[in-house]
């Protein structure tokens, strides 16, 4: 003979199933429920930022010798913690695209951190700016992936970001390149290693397709040539490296800037005068301060 259930209790079982409520849940579900604990992309980013820092300041204490394995170590950290940062959602052309310029900023400011005054003072502020640095660019790229596959409203501020830093990863490059006085040809080839692929990932941000289009590519070559030349030029000129340095970013600036404008076809002749009105003015600073008579 079946016992039939109360009414309330018939109502509370049926209310416990419709919101799938389990009275004696599995004790090795809960336990991992709560032991399992995951990390977030931003969280991802900071540790990021944090663990290149304190290696870049560790790095101080190091001797002269072992500086660039250190280099070469915080590019490689660089990879492989921002491939950790990003897994999951980069393939195909972004392996290469999205890491580049993080990558290109760590090394150039390791190479110009060692170029600073051996002091605190001055050091430790330029750490923290390069783990700022690092957390935003890494933000950055996070912007471009999520924004090639859908529309979102923070491309426009990712662009400027990544436009700054680009411009500063090849002014440290650089700096450090021309510090060196090595011969015309190595140094043309050093700024057409640096410079062209800070233009291919500028260029193929403004569209951000699954692939190197042909627009992109020639603007490519066209932008490295023309760098490359304004390099040859002033190579001969008796600059300091900090002012060859200025003098190609300056160059890099107004391409980046006439090619976004060429890539959304919102060029004018206005904003092409502006662009120019720049290097100008720029021009006219480095032939004052260049020393003609030795």
């Amino acid at each position: 003979m079946l016992v039939q259930r109360p009414a309330f209790m018939q109502a509370y079982i049926k209310w416990c199933r419709e919101v799938k409520l389990n009275i004696f849940p599995n004790p090795i579900k809960s336990v991992s429920k709560i032991t399992k604990y995951e990390i977030t992309k931003r969280q991802r980013f900071i540790l990021m930022s944090f663990f290149l820092t304190a290696i870049l300041i560790a790095a101080q204490t190091v001797s002269e010798s072992v500086r660039y394995q250190v280099m070469v170590f915080l590019a490689f950290a660089t990879t492989l913690l921002a491939v950790f940062a990003l897994w999951g959602e980069l393939s195909g052309l972004k392996y290469f695209l999205l890491l580049l310029l993080p990558v290109y900023f760590v090394t150039g400011a390791t190479l110009f951190y060692f170029l600073l005054p051996v002091r605190w003072i001055t050091r430790l502020p330029f750490a923290l700016a390069f783990g700022i640095s690092v957390y935003l660019l890494m933000l950055t790229s996070n912007i471009y992936n999520v924004a090639a596959i859908r529309t979102i409203a923070l491309l426009r501020a990712a662009h400027a970001v990544g436009h700054l830093f680009s411009l500063v990863a090849t002014f440290f490059l650089l700096n450090v390149l021309f510090s060196l006085h090595l011969s015309i040809f190595l140094t043309v080839a050093g700024v057409v290693a640096v410079c062209g692929p800070i233009y291919l990932v500028n260029l193929w941000s403004f569209g951000l397709e699954d692939y190197i289009t042909q627009k992109v590519f020639g603007h490519t070559v066209v932008f490295t040539l023309v760098t490359a030349q304004v390099a040859s030029v002033f190579a001969f000129w008796p600059l300091a490296p900090i002012n060859a340095s200025l003098v190609v970013i300056t160059a890099m600036y107004v391409l980046l800037g006439l090619g976004q404008f060429v890539f959304h076809e919102k060029l004018k002749p206005r904003i092409v005068w502006e662009h120019l009105s720049v290097a100008l003015v720029v021009a006219v600073i480095i032939m004052i301060s260049s020393r003609w008579g030795g």
